[in-house]
Order: C-alpha cells, then structure tokens, then sequence
C-alpha cells in the first residue's frame, strides 16, 4: 500500500454543555459517604474533563446508525466491520488492522479541556464537590417499590471546553476516493451528537452539547516544510481566538467544504 501525505485539516472549536454532563472516571479515590459515580478528572489539575475517545467513539457510533453500518453478524460489537475503502465510516474512524488498505485513521480526536472561564466559574460554584454537582437519582424497584437512592456527580451546564479536531488527507495509490470528500462525515457526525447527548443517561437529559468553531485550517505538505502562515495559525492555542467561535455546524455545510477546503487541495 503506497500512500502519500497531503496535508490536514483542522478544526478548531469550543464544546459547551447545555445540560450536566457525566462522563465516568474511577471511583477508587473516592471516600465512603461520596458520589456513586464520579467524573473523569484530570490527575494534575484535578479538573473534569474529556476524553478524544469518547468524543469519537460517539461519533463513530451515531454515524454507524445514520448509515445503516450496524450489523448483528458482528456480535458484541455491531459497528461496522466492512472495511470497504469507500465506507465513511471506515474512511474516518479507521479499520481493522490487519485488514487495512487505506493507512491511517483519518480523524483525530484530541481530549477536551476546560477554557479559563469555566475554570473561574467551577472555582465560584455553590457545591459541596469540587468544580461539579451532585445529581440525586432514585431507581425505583417495580414489584416492591422500594427506592435505591444514588448521587452522580456532573460537570455543570454553561462549561466550556477546547475541542480540536484533525482531519488527515492522504491520496492512496490505486484508490479514487479522495480524502478531503469525506470530511463532511466527520461534520455529520457531530450534528448527529448535538441531537443526541454525550456521556450517561441522556435519555434523562445529561450530556445535552453544541458546537462552536473558527473557520477551518486547511494546512498542506508544503505549509509543514516550509512553516508558513497557515501552519503557524492552526498551532496557535485556543485562547489566542477566545471570541472568534462564531461558526456553527450549519455554517460548515457542503458548500462551504468545497469551496474553503476541498478547492484549496486542488489548488496545493
């Protein structure tokens, strides 16, 4: 499999919660009497935060379902096995190993960290945990209706989090498929996540998030070798475009694909 390098296309962008958000770490530090279930934490800061991989696993997830990727043949795990070159979902999460004709997984999903201004409203918040809620659940048995009390611990509404997102494009040799065509998979998918919710229990109004982004870095082979301006924007850090995630997934329609993202691969 002979494949070259073309360059990559990142996005930049904030993750807001609309509603609580749990996504669950490990209870082993966590004393009697507290949280039944707590959030993933940075060990460092100590802030929440999250994972690449559960970002992407659910995006993965929901774009399976959207096109009809999943199937029972594969058992315990249903996603798409297929490993069809021209699969978006194989194309942009990645395949199999050992069955990979087409390189590396296109889409990379970095962990999501707090900005500066929900770290000062985490440190002002009136609650008992640190930079989170407690969230009390009752789970109710049905023949003896005894209740089974519970407190899960939730990353409050209005947080913020730096999301980035890098797109590799590659050409495969005898592949026809273009890489940067199936970026819109990976747009689709977050749509689909803003309609649905990320983490536990959505289906009981956790996890309820959407999307901010500043336009699109398209950065090619030659911005890598020669350090040009395109590189040199799209590794500055978030906080130097805090006020500038004015797009949203509806901004990043087909349109604007071809025409800010696809067409400047032509031209490269």
């Amino acid at each position: 499999m002979a494949s070259e390098f073309l360059g990559n296309i990142i996005l930049k962008g904030k993750l807001e919660a609309l509603t609580g958000l749990h996504i669950g770490g490990s209870k082993e530090k966590m004393e009697i009497g507290g949280v039944d279930s707590p959030v993933i934490r940075d060990p460092v800061t100590s802030y929440p935060y999250i994972p690449g991989s559960s970002l992407k696993g659910k995006m993965r997830s929901l774009l399976e379902f959207s096109l009809g990727k999943i199937s029972e043949k594969n058992g315990s795990h249903p996603g798409c096995r297929c490993n069809e070159t021209n699969c978006p979902v194989c194309r942009v999460f990645g395949m199999e190993a050992e069955k990979n004709t087409i390189g590396p997984t296109r889409l990379l999903v970095r962990d999501a960290y707090p900005d500066a201004e929900t770290v000062e409203m985490w440190k002002d918040l009136n609650s008992e945990l640190l930079y989170t809620e407690y969230k009390p659940e009752n789970s109710v048995d049905r023949l003896t209706s005894a209740a089974n009390p519970r407190f899960l611990e939730r990353v409050v509404k209005g947080s913020k989090f730096d999301v980035e997102f890098v797109f590799g494009v590659y050409h495969i040799k005898g592949d026809d498929n273009r890489d940067e065509q199936f970026f819109k998979y990976a747009i689709e998918a977050l749509k689909l996540l803003e309609h649905s919710a990320l983490g536990k229990s959505g289906s009981r109004g956790y996890g309820r998030v959407v999307f901010k982004f500043i336009e699109p870095f398209v950065v090619t082979k030659t911005d890598y070798e020669e350090g040009t301006k395109a590189y040199q924007d799209a590794s500055r850090p978030h906080a130097l475009y805090e006020g500038k995630f004015n797009m949203t997934l509806m901004d990043l329609n087909e349109d604007f694909i071809e025409k800010e993202i696809i067409n400047k691969f032509d031209k490269a």
